[in-house]
C-alpha cells in the first residue's frame, strides 16, 4: 500500500491536479451522473434507482483516478469503492 500511494504522490508531481464535479440530474425518471474534469463534461452514466447514486458516482471517480485525472476527491472515491458498498445492482453507462 505504501508503494502504492508513493506512485500516486509521483503521478500528481508529474501530470498536476484537476478538478473533479460530480452533478446529480434526474431525466425521464433516470438518475444522470455526471462527472466534470476543470468544468467541462468527461462522464456521464445513468442508473434508475436513487440508492444507487453513491456507487455510480464512485464508480465513474474510479476510473477517473485511474486512467490519469488525478484529484485527492477522485482517489478518495477509489478508496470508498474499494472498502465495498451495499448498493451495486443495476447501473447503465
Amino acid at each position: 500500500m505504501e508503494r502504492y500511494k508513493q506512485l500516486v504522490r509521483i503521478q500528481r508531481c508529474i501530470l498536476g491536479e484537476v478538478e473533479h464535479e460530480v452533478t446529480v440530474r434526474n431525466i425521464n425518471g433516470n438518475y444522470h451522473c455526471r462527472v466534470f474534469v476543470n468544468g467541462k463534461l468527461n462522464q456521464e452514466a445513468v442508473c434508475s434507482s436513487k440508492r444507487d447514486i453513491g456507487y455510480t458516482c464512485r464508480s465513474l471517480l474510479r476510473w477517473e483516478d485511474k486512467c490519469g485525472n488525478i484529484s485527492e476527491f477522485a482517489s478518495a472515491a477509489r478508496t470508498r469503492l474499494n472498502e465495498g458498498s451495499e448498493y451495486a445492482s443495476s447501473v447503465f453507462s
